[in-house]
């Protein structure tokens, strides 16, 4: 036999320092592997979510689509913030003006702690250039060469605080308008889809605002207001009380012209702003061949704003450009921070249903989206009937889902799971009140035709139907958990009566203590039958003698299965404490 105290071999105690010896080099090194590992900035990524495809043998023709996968993530996304109100920022121009690279500054000064960028917004400026983290931002890239192509999202939303209200924040970026590998009816098509979808809307010009993009944008106000124009020709014809246009206005629309030359250097920000405050105006000046396009632009949006921003350096410019923030125009990055703040802390607006003009939810916006691309998906603007049937469509939707929504949350109030059994009646009365307030939920929110209204409300009844049978099966399932509350009791007094029904045979009859303990349990034991006995009782007059036999195997199957769980357990710590005995001998017998 070999002892631990042999010449040659290590002693016990030496054996266990070695180990915690090397157990807290393994600690060190883990920890020190881990601070080693730069902290992720940017907690997503963008991701397709409508998509221009070629089609055709000549690949002349476009198709618009959804990529619902994408969608589905990042309505996800939203429902995790518990943000009821979203605002969207969408940012659409012409190709290569530097949308993406924006963009990118966007995500910078989102994710740049709220306390840095109150004291100093050009904080967003230092740390790791824009080629860190690539994958996880726009992608800015100099060159000519296009970069975005659809209409792509950010997945992860940002918190932030309007008027007191948490807002999730969605960030937007758009296939270039004018760009030469597409058609004019593709630019029209994603411009609209654009400002239809955001609450803020950023045109990126370039120099000053050109001609043609006020064109592009008054052929979509116009095609949007006949839309209107349409609806309001159903409700006139159901009776309805129409809507004015001017309740259908878009939110908030902002020009950013880029490379703006006529900034002093020495100027302080405040002047500069205040130099190039009636750039907008003078641009929607009327002229003589106008013909109410700037009168129109004007009155189709709550609120209309101009920020300049100078040219941010011949470097960024460069294909070789890295992305170094010091090469950057000092004017450039003190401009940019300050319009970065007026946007995220100062104007942005809470998203608006263009259809009930109430705040957008997530799963509205999930509806519009889908619904919205489908009429576009020719890759130009649909006529004015099939938008507006787009418009009933996404509304129906959210109509009939938020109805079906609020007769679950009711419903599983008493009847959903973990809930226990409850009478017949009383689930038929709680199904009557989920109803109610399922055609209050959907009368609401559906906004259109009233053969269109109740063609919805039938297809929902009939899924209620449906609901109400899985709920009233599940229900049935329970009625053997009705007297399981009473599980640990009849344990219990299944136990005293067993040893009430023992001490008969071995103690009564020559020890006082054990007649004492015995009455004791005897009156425990009548009690808990008692108590059981007249519930069941009740059981059976309310739903019969079925329902009352399944709840009583209930109870039995309930309490055998807790019994055999503690005999178990019991068996298992005796069997525990025996082996640790002989354990401890063993190692009192080893030199």
């Amino acid at each position: 036999r070999i002892s631990w105290n042999s010449p040659g071999y290590p002693s016990r105690h030496e054996l266990l320092e070695s180990k915690k010896a090397m157990d807290t080099m393994s600690e060190v090194k883990a920890k020190s592997e881990t601070k080693a590992a730069p902290a992720k900035r940017y907690p997503g990524k963008p991701l397709q979510v409508i998509a221009v495809k070629e089609t055709g043998a000549d690949k002349k023709g476009r198709e618009v689509s959804v990529n619902e996968e994408s969608l589905k993530e990042i309505i996800n996304n939203l429902r995790k913030t518990g943000c009821k109100k979203m605002s969207i920022v969408s940012l659409v121009g012409a190709m290569r003006t530097g949308k993406s690279f924006m963009l990118d500054l966007f995500l910078r000064y989102l994710t740049e702690p709220e306390e840095n960028v109150a004291k100093d917004p050009e904080a967003i400026f230092n740390g790791p250039n824009l080629k860190h983290e690539q994958d996880s931002q726009f992608y800015f890239r100099a060159g000519a060469e296009r970069t975005t192509v659809g209409i792509w999202i950010y997945s992860t939303p940002f918190v932030r605080t309007i008027k007191g209200t948490k807002v999730a924040v969605i960030l937007m970026d758009t296939q270039g308008l004018f760009d030469p590998h597409a058609p004019p009816e593709v630019n029209n098509a994603i411009f609209g889809l654009s400002v239809l979808l955001s609450s803020y809307q950023i045109l990126n010009v370039s120099k000053q605002i050109q001609q043609n993009t006020l064109s592009e944008l008054d052929l979509f106000i116009q095609f949007a207001h006949r839309a209107m124009e349409v609806w309001k020709m159903d409700d006139v014809k159901t009776g309805e009380k129409g809507d004015d246009l001017g309740s259908h206005k878009f939110q908030y629309l902002q020009f950013l012209i880029r490379d703006w030359g006529h900034y002093k250097k020495t100027a302080t920000v405040e002047e500069n702003i205040e130099s190039s405050k009636n750039v907008l105006d003078n641009a929607l000046n009327t002229t003589y061949n106008d013909k109410g396009k700037a009168d129109r632009i004007k009155g189709s949006f709550d609120n209309m704003s101009v920020f300049c921003l100078p040219h941010p350096g011949f470097a960024a410019e460069e294909e070789e450009w890295q992305g170094e923030f010091s090469d950057l125009r000092p004017i450039f990055r003190k401009m940019t921070g300050a319009y970065l703040r007026k946007v995220f802390d100062e104007t942005l607006v809470v998203k608006r249903d263009v259809v009930t003009g109430k705040d957008l939810e997530p799963d509205t916006l999930g509806y519009q989206i889908l619904s919205f691309t489908d009429v576009f998906r020719e890759g130009k603007l649909p006529k004015s009937m099939d938008f507006f049937s787009a418009m009933k469509k996404a509304n129906l939707l959210e109509a009939k889902a938020k109805a079906l929504k609020s007769y679950k949350k009711l419903m599983d109030t008493e009847a959903g799971p973990g809930a226990t059994y409850i009478k017949e009646k009383q689930l038929k009365k709680l199904e009557d009140q989920a109803i109610a307030e399922a055609e209050k939920k959907f009368k609401s929110i559906a906004a259109f035709g009233e053969d269109e209204r109740k063609e919805a409300w039938s297809d929902i009844v009939v899924q209620m139907q449906e609901e109400f049978k899985r709920y009233k099966d599940a229900n049935k399932n329970r009625i053997d958990k009705i007297l399981s509350g009473f599980t640990t009791l009849a344990l219990c007094a299944l136990v005293a009566f067993i040893l009430d029904m023992a001490s008969d045979y071995t103690c009564d009859w020559w020890l006082d203590a054990c007649v004492a303990g015995s009455r004791l349990a005897k009156y425990f034991y009548t009690i808990v039958a008692c108590v059981i006995g007249y519930k069941t009782f009740m059981l059976y007059n309310e739903e019969g003698q079925m329902v009352m036999l399944k709840a009583l195997g209930g109870l039995w199957a309930e309490t055998v299965k807790e019994g055999t769980e503690i005999y178990e357990q019991v068996v298992l710590f005796f069997s525990n404490f025996r082996l640790d005995e002989c354990r401890e001998s063993v190692l009192f017998l080893i030199p």
